[in-house]
């Protein structure tokens, strides 16, 4: 195949998202150029060009644009952005892959019974790795310990003499790839994503103190669009990398790198194989481990590149 053709099927293969629709409102006056991002029974999420959001009511929006969120094209549209997990580089270096589904307010309580650690009467490790790995950063945050693994978690609670101790963790609900669901403290994320996350969270919290569930339904339906946008635009982001990395490939400035890496010690993790690009292995692999903080390298192989 000529570096042409190669060329013309990495851009089939990586084909940018849907051009943006024009919506237009009930009075015919007032129109804006957006992508539909998600819609409940009473409200409906745009992003501009600009990549800034917002919401419109859709008693507001022309008949044409009521017809169009009941077509399967909307319902396509919006499950896309919905289903599709979404990877967090938390503030620790962890990598967390699931779906932010809402806030929560919720007790975390930990035991050391029987020479078990046990998280709100589950065993530590029938926990997912990612969240054995949160457990202890978590307990070092709020007790101000000097290290934040495994095994400073267990030597604190033997500390504690078998009294379980409870924490209130303030967070973003994330569904697993499992489907299991799990807070995640607000401080465990980037700032950027933080002020994102935490946009609507007074708003919730109040509503649910008052049982307010319409309300408390509408800020998690917010929270929702508003990290299916964030999605969407690494998405975009993650097919320019490529079609440049594919360019730099094909023009043979660089190779691509098939690296296998293993969790270190005390790292809660799985192995990971990850291509990088790298004019030689060496290279690839130091990317690869400056990625993912705590793994060690193993074997490397070539697959693409001169």
């Amino acid at each position: 195949m000529s570096r042409l053709s190669s060329g013309l099927l990495i851009v089939l293969l990586f084909p940018y998202l849907a051009q943006a629709r024009l919506w237009t409102d009930s009075t015919g006056k007032y129109t804006v150029e957006a992508d539909l991002v998600a819609y409940n029974d009473k409200t409906v999420i745009l992003q501009r060009p600009d990549h800034q959001l917002g919401q419109i009511r859709i008693e507001q929006l022309s008949p044409a644009d009521r017809d169009y969120l009941k077509s399967k094209e909307a319902t396509d549209a919006t499950a896309k952005n919905a289903g599709g997990n979404q990877t967090w580089t938390l503030s620790s270096g962890l990598k967390l892959v699931g779906k932010v589904v809402g806030y929560a307010r919720k007790e975390l309580i930990l035991q050391r019974r029987r020479e078990s650690i046990y998280v709100n009467d589950r065993v530590f490790e029938n926990l997912p790795p990612i969240y054995q790995g949160m457990i202890p950063k978590i307990v070092a945050h709020f007790e101000h310990l000097k290290h934040d693994d495994r095994q400073a978690l267990e030597d604190w609670l033997i500390s504690q003499n078998g009294q379980p101790r409870s924490f209130t963790i303030e967070g973003a609900m994330v569904q697993l790839e499992n489907r299991d669901e799990y807070v995640v403290p607000f401080f465990f994320f980037s700032d950027r994503d933080q002020s994102m996350l935490m946009s609507g969270w007074n708003q919730w919290l109040e509503a649910n103190q008052k049982q307010q569930f319409d309300q408390q339904y509408n800020q998690e339906f917010l929270v929702q669009s508003l990290m299916a946008a964030r999605q969407r635009d690494q998405q975009i982001q993650q097919q320019i990398a490529q079609l440049q990395l594919n360019q730099q490939v094909l023009m043979g400035n660089t190779s691509l790198w098939e690296v296998t890496l293993y969790p270190g010690r005390g790292v809660a993790g799985r192995p990971q194989w990850i291509v990088m690009p790298g004019r030689n292995s060496a290279e690839a692999t130091q990317s690869a481990i400056a990625q993912y903080p705590g793994y060690v390298a193993g074997p490397v192989r070539k697959v693409a590149g001169y």
